[in-house]
């Protein structure tokens, strides 16, 4: 984010389907559910939260694309107690579905969303987002470059960074959200249960999307 009064910013996502035959956690009384293909998917977002300071925040607090009508979702009696605030979003798709990149939505960041932004990227704020129940998981970069099996729950709202040949500090918003979503097929039917659900967050600087190819196993 720069310094001017309005920044303009582009949020984009895409999905890739693998076939995977880990089996996944359920939450006590909350029934896995067959999915057929082309079933809608809706990931619902939870709340932001940061180890730093201890202090939850509504996903929609920051100027985040909105649906048209932003309906509360929890499903049960333990996401009410851990303090989970469970709301629908934009983001969609279909079961076992190709999907290439495409662009939610655009947005226009005044002043006090800016700040707002800023704020808690300095806090370490991280986004959850939730797919039949299982929380986003985004894989663990370790420092040296090495590949990593660990995960962490969420993603950085953003980062701070230096352009090339630049020393000044900027703010960046990761607007590219890179979805995988595991499943397992039932080989007697044709239909699936997710396992997993992974987020790879990015920034684009471009208007368009990239020109990748997503597919599925």
């Amino acid at each position: 984010m720069g310094s001017s009064s309005a920044t303009v910013a582009t949020i984009f996502f895409s999905l890739l389907l693998l076939i995977s035959h880990a089996y996944s956690f359920y939450l006590p009384g909350v029934a896995p559910r067959d999915f057929q293909r082309g079933d809608p998917l809706q990931v619902k977002v939870n709340k932001l939260s940061s180890t730093k300071t201890q202090l939850p925040y509504d996903y929609y607090y920051l100027k985040y694309c909105k649906p048209s009508k932003i309906i509360n979702n929890a499903e049960n009696l333990g996401e009410v107690l851990r303090g989970d605030r469970i709301e629908n979003s934009v983001y969609t798709f279909n079961m076992r579905e190709e999907q290439p990149c495409k662009v939610a939505c655009r947005l226009k960041f005044e002043a006090e969303s800016a700040k707002n932004f800023k704020e808690k990227i300095d806090d370490e704020y991280r986004v959850n987002m939730i797919l039949d129940n299982l929380p986003v998981a985004v894989l663990r970069q370790r420092r040296d470059g090495s590949p990593s099996t660990t995960y962490e729950h969420g993603f950085r709202v953003g980062f701070k960074g230096n352009y090339a040949g630049s020393k000044e500090e900027k703010y960046f918003v990761n607007n590219h959200l890179s979805f995988r979503v595991m499943y397992h097929k039932d080989p007697e039917t044709d239909s699936a249960r997710i396992v997993g659900f992974e987020v790879t967050p990015n920034r684009f600087l471009l208007y368009t999307c990239a020109s990748s190819v997503i597919c599925f196993g």
